[in-house]
């Protein structure tokens, strides 16, 4: 009794191309030839011969694991080594909510500069005949908005602490 039948006809399976079928034709004849080479040189070997060539495989490579695992547990060298050390954290990163200090404080002028190019991008997107060039601008740079403001919030941070640091 078959639990599962298969329906004659009703294949679900996509019909091989002509490609994959040359592909799995040489594959199988370089695999049944590669067998016929192996069956060649190897029919002259006797039992004998054939355990102590399996004894000589296993003991090698039974001796290579158990060398790999110790040195991976004494931490010495092994052939192959990856070395994993401790990530450091870069000098001028800062936690997230203080601004880096980087040594020389943003400009009033700089800051200016990124204002009034904010408010051109605001009346580019508000005008219907600057929307065009406000689109491909944000197209060819995303982020360029986002990064506007991180970099306006910067300046307010830093000078918020400024003036919190003139006031003690």
């Amino acid at each position: 009794m078959k639990l599962f039948k298969s329906k004659k006809g009703n294949s679900d399976e996509p019909s091989k191309g002509i490609i994959a079928e040359k592909l799995t034709a040489i594959y199988n004849k370089l695999q049944s030839g590669w067998a016929g080479w192996m069956s060649q040189r190897t029919s002259d070997l006797s039992k004998r011969d054939w355990v102590i060539s399996l004894a000589c495989f296993v003991l090698l490579m039974g001796g290579y694991s158990t060398y790999l695992v110790i040195s991976g547990f004494t931490g010495t060298s092994a052939v192959i080594s990856n070395n994993v050390s401790n990530i450091r954290k870069p000098a001028y990163t800062g936690q997230m909510d203080e601004p880096q200090n980087t040594g020389a404080p943003p400009s009033d002028a700089g800051h200016a500069r990124i204002v009034g190019f904010r408010k051109y991008m605001d009346s580019l997107q508000a005008d219907p005949s600057g929307k065009r060039i406000y689109d491909s601008i944000i197209k060819k740079r995303p982020g360029l908005m986002d990064s506007l403001v991180q970099v306006e919030n910067y300046y307010q941070q830093f000078k918020n602490k400024r003036s919190w640091k003139t006031k003690k």
